[in-house]
């Protein structure tokens, strides 16, 4: 099954584990796609300015153990 190709900034090896749905992206990150918030390509966009909203689109789909302190 081929999951999502969002690619977590953080690293930028860090991919979202979760099953690929529309446009290659899971259903968040297509849905972050589709409010303008990542581009086709993934990244995110200089708009988004809340630091809690983007650590949630950076992080979706991550193991805990995987992130850095300050995205919990």
């Amino acid at each position: 099954m081929e999951t999502c190709r969002f690619t977590s900034s953080w690293g930028g090896v860090a991919r979202c584990p979760d099953p690929a749905d529309r446009l290659g992206f899971c259903r968040f990150h297509f849905d972050c796609h589709a409010r303008g918030e990542i581009d086709i390509r993934g990244v995110i966009s200089e708009r988004v300015t809340d630091q809690k909203r983007r650590r949630q689109i950076n992080f979706h789909g991550l193991a805990a153990e995987t992130m850095p302190p300050s995205a919990a």
